[in-house]
């Protein structure tokens, strides 16, 4: 995105009204419930869509519904930011059916993080917007104070976020930073889960990194899978043009199966990343790990990968 192309959601203050989809997968009553209380306790109202607690398998809900209910709730007047109710998969199945030029008509304050991601690259393509990679309703993360600081502040702060916190090095499931590659790096900040990234390859929402500081973390993932993932970007020119790379904690792809001979993650990323000639940092809290900082994507940011530290230089919201 260019300057000009970007668009800033305003400010979330209290009162407001928070409207919450499920583009992905089905969430589970209990923890919606614990979600909507969280932000009613922030003095945030709350429309929860039609189809959020919607089952169809491993989706929530029939593409159709799910696409219909995102596009009635961005298109309520009354809702000033959207917030997903969790991941799992399905989001890149309604990409088709989302209204991309109502979104850019009414930009507003939109988080989630993981299968999310192909949501947060369609509306950069799609109206430039600046959208927020971050905790969940019902997905929110084991640090509640961690996790609910950094989501309130990124909805109300209207100026730049600064220097993101890692969490106090003591508390359980904290990640630590591992420098894959040192040296410091500005650009705008974007992406976010790398199985998703891959699967864009080839589609009009296919991203462009260059010159970007690139948000990488995924799941599940042994380390042979993130390093066929990465190979991918990298023989499609994806990561070479990139400013640096910000691997998020991403703690069960650590290690391969124990019956298989395997690389780590750790000698993955150094294979396949350090030789870029970029800042590479691993570890940060943005990923499946418990910590999960609420970072804006299409702003301008600072990466200091050996002092392992993410300053954000733009506002994210208008003033």
């Amino acid at each position: 995105m260019t300057d000009a192309a970007v668009r800033r959601p305003r400010p979330v203050r209290p009162g407001a009204t928070i409207g919450v989809v499920a583009p992905s997968g089905p969430v589970p009553a209990e923890q919606l419930e614990a979600g909507l209380k969280r932000l009613h306790a922030w003095g945030y109202r709350t429309v929860v869509g039609d189809a959020v607690l919607a089952r169809r398998g491993y989706l929530a809900g029939t593409d159709d519904r799910r696409a219909e209910d995102f596009n009635r709730v961005w298109a309520n007047p009354a809702v000033e930011a959207v917030l997903c109710a969790r991941g799992g998969y399905g989001a890149m199945r309604i990409l088709d059916g989302i209204d991309w030029e109502r979104v850019r008509r009414q930009p507003k304050f939109f988080c989630g993080f993981s299968d999310i991601t192909v949501l947060h690259l369609a509306m950069a393509r799609e109206a430039g917007l600046v959208t927020f990679h971050g905790p969940m309703v019902a997905a929110f993360g084991g640090a509640e104070a961690y996790n609910a600081a950094g989501l309130r502040r990124a909805l109300q702060e209207p100026g730049p976020l600064g220097e993101i916190p890692w969490p106090d090095p003591g508390e359980e499931g904290a990640p630590r930073p591992l420098t894959i590659r040192p040296g410091v790096a500005e650009g705008r900040l974007a992406g976010g889960n790398l199985t998703l990234i891959a699967s864009l390859m080839g589609t009009r929402w296919e991203p462009d990194f260059t010159g970007c500081i690139v948000l990488l973390e995924d799941l599940d993932e042994a380390p042979y899978r993130v390093d066929r993932m990465l190979t991918q970007l990298l023989l499609a020119g994806k990561l070479q043009r990139a400013a640096g790379i910000l691997f998020g904690d991403s703690p069960t792809c650590l290690q391969g199966p124990p019956d298989r001979p395997s690389l780590t993650l750790f000698e993955v990323l150094e294979d396949l990343l350090a030789p870029l000639g970029i800042p590479v940092l691993y570890g940060f809290p943005c990923g499946h790990g418990p910590h999960r900082a609420t970072l804006p994507l299409g702003v301008r940011a600072r990466l200091d990968a050996e002092g392992a530290v993410l300053t954000i230089l733009e506002s994210a919201l208008t003033a």
